[in-house]
């Protein structure tokens, strides 16, 4: 805990330059003065209350309200808090922590004070600004005087991979991260293992330059990383060096940058590598096998994948010349094939499972969230043609083992054929989450895009009825104004299905307690809603009066005229978003894509975008790490949380308002 002396000082430059609410912390202003004492009594106690200060950068500009939590897990509380006291009442508020700058002097002296990703910024109107104060003074006194929680009790690391696997698969992009950085913190596993759960994440959001520049790389590449992750690495390496100088420079230019790599990726190119979906790290690793002179992988791989025409013709049958291992360029040696580490995450536990059905039954008899990945699911009979066992399997499951089961679920996300669903097995699996009673953010996403599966299975009546009414019958502990972006995602996907007498019935169950509340969400999410709604002839009010207007997002005060590209494989969530975007923000203009691979039009689109939202449940890796590597300078990236259009709606609202402000800050 920081002295009496620190508090001092950082009141002294928090009401410094840079800041006109108090100047020179003149004791005779009284009315400044009576304003602040009760949100500086949170600096003597340093308990469960966060530190509220106002600031005032000019004087014809509002004031802001910077909420200060005392550490990381205090912020992700008082998340909770903000959203109860003023979001979309009083003031925008996205539920980020504000990106502090270190040349504000401001700023440094709350990330001198308290560190980073602990702070949030709120933005209330000329108008808003009394009540939001007010809001935000209730708010201090309900906490004053309590202790702050320190919670003992650990989650078991089980737990925690399964919520992280299922995030990844559902494309739940923060919880992702929150999870990760909890594993982090908990423990419980090596660092070696979290590596490679970073590794994963980075390689879903085609962050190839952020995974490469990873700390751990050199330590992960002669670990003998798990298949995915040893995917995800060569993946990046081939999109971010190789193939941009085999494109440009030609082969030899390539094969210095395989021979020349630091640390030697190469060495993570061995005979399974052609068990790869990534296409580019397919092709990097025939420019590898070429390289060693190992004709036979390099010419499995140019049968098993397209690959670019200079490597397809280097690398078929009687093409490579035969080095012997003593003349191979020491970084590209040739590699054996190793075992899987049975403690490693990534790889399954037992190689034993040849099968879903198998690999189902080897959860059961180990009951290890370790046990879920199956590097060789690939090879497996497709999930449609075994459905119904699969299903029957699944009904029959020991409850005793059920963690392992629904961690399995992100396995099932990954495998989803869009065009020949498992809607039985899908099914089974939603009643497990529904008796296990799992909500948690990462739960619900899952269990939307399990919903998914199961509308594009084409249910009867009275079986699309049946299982609307079991979800419906939990509810009551999920839909709430917290969980908005997820249940609108739920319902949205409802609407989108068959016509059946039940639908209706259902979409207004879950949206009738968010319209009752529709001052707290934003106008972007409103708007959204209000369309899906529309869209059944529910008549549910989506309206608010004009002075809540105006503590929605700064973007609708500023014209909009940012270039927005969607991209994500469901072609029904960016329609949806494109209307909602062309109704808030008419002045940007937006472009789609659903495209599986990188082209000329996607690279187009890329490059001339100023904010570019993925949504990473729905979409291929090796796209996502195109539109990355070819975004513009400057563009403003942004993920969908989750597998429905408000998600994506939800992503676009932060994106812009982070335009807005780049946009501010450079005039």
């Amino acid at each position: 805990m920081m002295t009496t002396a620190n508090a001092d000082e950082f009141v002294r430059r928090f009401f410094g330059d840079g800041n006109f609410v108090w100047p020179r912390l003149d004791p005779a202003n009284v009315a400044v003065v009576n304003l602040l004492q009760p949100f500086l009594e949170a600096l003597e106690e340093r308990g469960e209350c966060p530190l509220v200060l106002p600031r005032r950068r000019m004087s014809m500009l509002p004031t802001e309200m910077y909420v200060i939590a005392w550490d990381t897990a205090h912020a992700s509380r008082v998340r909770n808090l903000l959203e109860a006291a003023v979001a979309y009442n009083w003031s925008a508020f996205d539920g980020r922590v504000a990106a502090l700058k270190q040349s504000d002097p401001v700023d440094a002296a709350v990330l001198d004070f308290v560190g980073p990703g602990t702070t949030y910024i709120l933005k209330p109107s000329f108008e808003t600004v009394g009540r939001a104060t007010t809001a935000l003074q209730r708010m201090v006194r309900s906490l004053s005087g309590r202790p702050r929680r320190r919670p003992t009790q650990v989650r078991p690391v089980g737990r925690m991979l399964r919520e992280f696997d299922l995030a990844l698969a559902s494309g739940a992009v923060d919880a992702s991260a929150t999870i990760l950085h909890e594993i982090e913190q908990v423990g419980g596993i090596s660092h070696e293992n979290v590596a490679f759960l970073r590794v994963r994440r980075l390689s879903r959001l085609g962050q190839d330059d952020v995974l490469l520049a990873d700390r751990s790389l050199s330590a992960l590449v002669y670990s003998e990383p798990p298949f995915l992750v040893r995917e995800a690495v060569l993946g990046a390496w081939a999109r971010t060096s190789v193939l941009p100088m085999l494109k440009t420079e030609g082969r030899e230019a390539a094969l210095r940058v395989i021979e020349g790599a630091d640390p030697d990726v190469a060495m993570l190119v061995d005979r399974r590598i052609v068990r790869a979906t990534d296409v580019d790290a397919a092709a990097v690793s025939a420019l590898v096998a070429i390289a060693r002179g190992d004709a036979e992988l390099a010419a499995a791989l140019v049968d098993a994948f397209s690959l670019p025409t200079e490597i397809g013709e280097m690398g078929r049958p009687g093409s490579v010349p035969e080095i012997e291992a003593g003349d191979a360029p020491a970084t590209v040696g040739p590699v054996e094939e190793a075992s899987a580490h049975p403690d490693e995450i990534g790889d399954a536990t037992d190689g034993s499972a040849d099968s879903w059905i198998a690999w189902i039954q080897t959860l059961e008899r180990l009951g290890s969230p370790q046990a879920v990945e199956a590097p060789e699911a690939e090879q497996w009979q497709p999930l449609w043609q075994v459905d119904e066992t699969l299903a029957e399997t699944v009904d029959s499951f020991n409850d005793l083992n059920i963690d392992a089961l629904l961690q399995g679920v992100a396995l099932l996300l990954e495998h989803d054929d869009p065009d020949n669903p498992a809607p039985k097995f899908a099914s089974a699996l939603l009643d497990r989450f529904l008796l296990a009673e799992r909500f948690t953010p990462a739960d619900l996403g899952a269990i939307c895009a399990l919903i998914q599966i199961i509308l594009r299975g084409a249910p009867t009546e009275a079986t699309y009825d049946q299982i609307l009414r079991d979800v419906l019958g939990y509810s009551t502990q999920w839909v709430s104004v917290a969980n908005a972006v997820r249940v609108i995602d739920i319902a949205d996907s409802v609407a989108c299905g068959p016509a059946y007498g039940f639908r209706n019935n259902f979409v207004t169950a879950l949206l009738s307690p968010l319209s009752e509340q529709c001052t707290r969400l934003s106008s972007s999410i409103r708007e959204l809603a209000e369309l899906v709604t529309a869209d059944l002839s529910l008549g549910l009010d989506w309206t608010v009066q004009d002075a809540v207007r105006t503590a929605d997002l700064e973007t609708q005060a500023v014209p909009v005229t940012a270039r927005v590209l969607l991209y994500s494989l469901d072609r029904g969530a960016l329609a949806r978003s494109s209307d909602v975007i062309a109704a808030q923000w008419p002045e940007a203009s937006v472009q789609t894509n659903a495209d599986t691979v990188g082209g000329d039009a996607l690279k187009m689109h890329a490059r001339n975008a100023d904010v570019i939202i993925l949504a990473t449940r729905r979409a291929a890796h090796a796209a996502t790490g195109f539109i990355t590597s070819n975004a513009g300078e400057g563009a403003i990236i942004g993920y969908a949380d989750g597998a429905g259009s408000a998600s994506m709606v939800r992503a676009v609202e932060r994106a812009l308002a982070e335009w807005v402000n780049v946009s501010t800050e450079a005039v």
